[in-house]
């Protein structure tokens, strides 16, 4: 019988905290560690009547040891919003992941992302 397991821990802290009545400050944290895996595949070649040509049972009945998931990832937001008028506001965020698979198996995943970029809203 397969089986599946998966456990996910999410933590999300945020601040804001207004300077005046026309700049404001916010910044968040999230950060993420999720396990998976699945085992118990096993397929059984004298319950079939023909094997498909280059069709490899037995390496399927181990795909769950290729299956485990051991991931973490930590995002941080900061910014500035500064409203020039009763309804617009012009707002300015830097951001910064980091992803880190902590048991890689077909690909080293690891990175970091990081930048920043302004915009211009409308509040109604």
């Amino acid at each position: 019988m397969m089986h599946y397991s998966v456990r996910n821990h999410t933590a999300f802290a945020a601040a804001n905290y207004e300077v005046n009545e026309k700049v404001s400050l916010f910044a968040n944290l999230v950060y993420n560690d999720g396990r998976g895996s699945m085992g118990g595949i096993e397929l059984d070649t004298t319950q079939i009547s023909a094997v498909p040509p280059g069709f490899d049972y037995a390496a399927i009945s181990e795909i769950g040891r290729f299956s485990a998931l051991n991931v973490q990832r930590v995002q941080q937001i900061s910014g500035l919003n500064y409203r020039f008028s009763p309804n617009w506001v012009l707002s300015t965020v830097a951001y910064y992941g980091r992803y880190k698979d902590r048991q890689p198996y077909l690909f080293d995943a690891n990175g970091r992302t990081s930048g920043v970029h302004g915009g211009i809203s409308y509040v109604f």
